[in-house]
């Protein structure tokens, strides 16, 4: 049974757009149990303590990172953290202690908190994925001039350098293929080779997930993801997939429903901000020479064979990220809060 009059507030990292676009999924996830608002993540304190007020006796979805974890006093309080790697730093674990509760999206995420000493309740509680309406794809017969595509941020973790130069290894004489990479407009960095298209643009969500549909593969060779949003568009639009499995991919991805890229888990000693770093934190390499070898494996893979493979992706999906399943599981979770 259903607590009565449940409200939630979600605050959102809205900087950082998968953070929005998660929080949106939240929001849609969430509203068939009460009222949902969906907010930017507040900075000061003064501002803290007017949504402390507004939303008393509240359930507050925090999804943010780091020091930005600042439970709401008089609320029930979730964190709901994304990491990339396979330690989390300590003194972050210090301040999820804080919270009620920890919701994750992956068994990944989960299992890098237990082990790094978080002592509240953990709880793979994920949104659905299947909430926008992604176009699908219907033809999928290999292109007379392959084309593959890749959505992230220009961030060393997303392994474009990786990418592009496996692509490079696959496909040595130019235009004999290409590679699309959607990124932002906070890359600093050009292609090596025409038939490497950089995108800068900010697109809407509607001309990013349609983008999907006019490439015959998605492929990633990320070091880590703490989910790989990406990754579950392409799953939606039945487009092909070649990936690593490591992570946040392996709760996304089904045996025989995607190609796999192999990787080595390896120590991983950089970081974009000291804060993030956490002693002995591995991520998965997957060396140039094994993505050229996953993408001419791909190119051996026949339509019917492909089609397969994306309902066999998609029907794994929504096993767990699809609507009625993570309906099911909040509803058992959340009946549990008036207990």
């Amino acid at each position: 049974m259903l607590p009565n009059n449940l409200k939630f507030l979600i605050l959102s990292d809205f900087h950082r757009g998968s953070y929005k676009i998660i929080g949106d999924l939240f929001a849609e996830s969430l509203a068939c149990f009460g009222k949902v608002e969906h907010l930017s993540s507040p900075s000061k304190k003064q501002d803290r303590l007017k949504l402390r007020k507004k939303f008393k006796g509240s359930v507050v979805l925090h999804n943010t990172l780091g020091e930005g974890f600042v439970p709401l006093a008089n609320c029930h309080n979730v964190a709901m953290p994304f990491h990339e790697w396979s330690e989390y730093p300590t003194n972050w674990i210090d301040l999820l202690n804080e919270f009620d509760e920890v919701w994750t999206t992956t068994d990944h995420v989960r299992e890098i908190l237990l082990r790094g000493g978080l002592n509240i309740p953990v709880t793979k509680l994920p949104p659905a994925l299947d909430r926008e309406k992604v176009p699908v794809k219907k033809d999928w017969k290999t292109s007379v001039k392959p084309s593959f595509l890749f959505v992230g941020e220009p961030h060393f973790r997303k392994g474009h350098h990786l990418l592009m130069q496996g692509y490079l290894k696959a496909f040595p004489r130019k235009n004999d293929a290409k590679l699309t990479i959607k990124t932002t407009s906070g890359c600093g960095w050009e292609s090596p080779r025409e038939d490497i298209e950089l995108i800068k643009e900010q697109w809407s969500r509607n001309r990013l997930l349609s983008e999907y549909l006019k490439h015959d593969c998605f492929v990633s060779a990320s070091l880590g993801e703490g989910l790989g949003l990406p990754l579950t568009e392409a799953i939606m639009a039945e487009l092909p997939v070649c990936t690593n499995l490591w992570g946040g991919h392996k709760c996304l991805l089904a045996q025989g429903g995607f190609v796999e890229i192999a990787h080595e888990e390896i120590l991983q000693p950089f970081t974009s901000n000291p804060a993030f770093y956490a002693e002995g934190q591995k991520c998965a390499y997957s060396s140039p020479q094994n993505i050229k070898k996953a993408l001419l494996e791909f190119l051996d893979i026949g339509p019917e064979r492909k089609l397969e493979m994306t309902k066999l992706a998609k029907k794994h999906l929504l096993q767990t990220y699809g609507s009625k399943a993570v309906k099911e599981r909040h509803q058992s979770h959340l009946s549990k809060l008036g207990d």
